[in-house]
C-alpha cells in the first residue's frame, strides 16, 4: 500500500508539475484590446524589431521592382522598335530619325548597353541580293546612331536577308513586316 501512495504522488507530481507547465496561458477574453490591423503610418508593429520590415511591405516593394521593371522593358521595346523600309530601299524614312535620335541618346547614357542591327527584307529576290539589301538597311541604321554619337563599336550589324520573315505570308502585308531593321539589345550588367 505504502508503494502504492508513493507511486500515486509521483504520477501526480509529474502530471500536474510538468503538464502545467506545458500548458499555454490564456488571457483573459475581456483584458484583451481588439486590434485596428496594421500599425498606422509612424507607429511600428510591435512584433517587428527596429529596422525589421512586414511581410506586407516586403510584398509591396516587391511588387513595386515588378512593375517597375516592366514599364522599363515596354518603354525599351517601343524605344528600339523595328524601323520598316520601302521595296528594294536602304534609305531611312524620315519619320524614323527622331526615333533613331532617341535611341542614340538612350545608348549614350547606357553605355554597357551594345546593339545588334539585323538586317531584314522581304522574299522577293534572289538570296544573295537579299542578304546585300539586308546589310545595307543595317549599316544604314548604324550610320545614323554613329553620327548621334554611338561609339560603332558597340554597334554590331548583320543581315538575315529573306531568311526570317516576321510574317510567312505571301502578300504586301506581310512583306511591308519583313522589310525591316530589327533590334537586339545587349546589356552587360
Amino acid at each position: 500500500m505504502k508503494h502504492v501512495l508513493v507511486l500515486i504522488a509521483v504520477i501526480s507530481i509529474l502530471f500536474f508539475g510538468y503538464g502545467c507547465a506545458s500548458k499555454p496561458v490564456q488571457p483573459d477574453p475581456s483584458a484583451v484590446k481588439p486590434s485596428t490591423g496594421a500599425p498606422t503610418k509612424g507607429q511600428q508593429d510591435p512584433g517587428l524589431r527596429q529596422g525589421q520590415i512586414s511581410e506586407e511591405e516586403l510584398a509591396r516593394q516587391s511588387r513595386d521592382r515588378e512593375r517597375e521593371r516592366q514599364a522599363m522593358e515596354a518603354a525599351r521595346a517601343a524605344l528600339f522598335a523595328d524601323i520598316l523600309f520601302e521595296f528594294d530601299s536602304y534609305t531611312i524614312k524620315e519619320t524614323y530619325i527622331p526615333i533613331l535620335a532617341q535611341m542614340g541618346d538612350w545608348l549614350k547614357k547606357n553605355r554597357s548597353a551594345n546593339v545588334t542591327i539585323e538586317g531584314h527584307t522581304d522574299e522577293r529576290g534572289t538570296t544573295e541580293y537579299n542578304l546585300v539589301l539586308g546589310q545595307k538597311r543595317s549599316e544604314a541604321v548604324r550610320d545614323v546612331l554613329t553620327k548621334a554619337g554611338v561609339e560603332a563599336r558597340r554597334l554590331k550589324t548583320i543581315s538575315y536577308g529573306k531568311e526570317m520573315p516576321l510574317d510567312a505570308g505571301h502578300n504586301e502585308q506581310a512583306w511591308v513586316k519583313n522589310r525591316r531593321v530589327h533590334f537586339v539589345l545587349d546589356e552587360k550588367r
